[in-house]
């Protein structure tokens, strides 16, 4: 990789990370005023306002900017010329199946990550310390998605520098799993369930209401992308698949109505 194409790589992460995120943040914050009000249908409960606290916008301003750090640390090694991340491609078969597994084989590592470093946060040495602050956010919306400790942020976004420094993938694939990541962390803390009627090879990945029971009942959903290491490890809260079809029917009846 030659030093433009490093140089041109360093103007991205910095900037690129922490304002998807916000966008994503804003997005789903204000998403029933862009669909005029079509998606109050899908609000998970009816009694949650979605309004932010002070407070959560704050550590969430925080945890972004700590995002951008990150960022910078990435861009500043891109420049040295560290990390696994590449621009060139050459359109080759064996190119191109690699090109698509990396962005898969980011996602399995993240969420495996997520998994593990999520059940760590619960554990005694971090729980009370660390990751009680971002359950405090007991109805969660958008803004409680990055609502967290700084040492939590510094777990959350671990997985970028991993995968940064120990798995080869193009930048394009980088940024496409980072978009997804951030998405994924905002739809899991927005407070409304938009696939509420997804088919049932699609039930092996986590909803937003996964995550929702997760603030409520503390003990049980603690995955990501996929209800595999929940149901591996038998922490499903036991009545989600449950919760789901009613909160679907619910939905289904809610958008008839309208």
């Amino acid at each position: 990789m030659g030093k433009t194409e490093r140089h041109r790589t360093m103007i991205l992460w910095t900037a690129f990370i922490p304002i998807t995120a916000l966008f994503f943040i804003v997005y789903f914050d204000k998403i029933n005023v862009i669909s005029r009000g079509k998606k109050s249908a899908f609000k998970i409960d009816d009694q949650n306002t979605l309004k932010a606290t002070k407070r959560e916008v704050k550590l969430t301003l925080l945890s972004l900017s700590m995002f951008a750090a990150i960022g910078l640390v990435m861009d500043i090694c891109l420049k040295a010329g560290y990390g696994a991340i590449y621009n060139d491609y050459h359109f080759g078969l064996l190119e191109t199946l690699y090109l698509i597994a990396s962005f898969f084989i980011a996602l399995a590592m993240h969420d495996l990550y997520f998994y593990a470093t999520h059940r760590l946060l619960h554990s005694k040495l971090f729980f009370n310390r660390v990751h009680a602050v971002h359950h405090k956010s007991h109805n969660p919306n958008a803004w409680s998605a990055f609502s967290f400790h700084p040492i939590e942020g510094l777990f959350q976004i671990g997985i970028l520098p991993l995968i940064f420094f120990f798995l080869p993938i193009h930048s394009f694939v980088f940024g496409l799993f980072t978009i997804l990541l951030l998405f994924i962390s905002v739809y899991g803390h927005c407070g409304y369930e938009l696939r509420p009627n997804k088919v049932a090879a699609f039930h092996m990945f986590n909803t937003s209401l996964h995550h929702y029971q997760h603030h409520q009942f503390v003990r049980y959903n603690f995955g990501l992308y996929l209800n595999t290491w929940d149901k591996l490890f038998k922490s499903n809260y036991p009545k989600y698949e449950e919760s789901f079809e009613k909160l679907r029917d619910t939905i289904n009846a809610a958008n008839r109505a309208q």
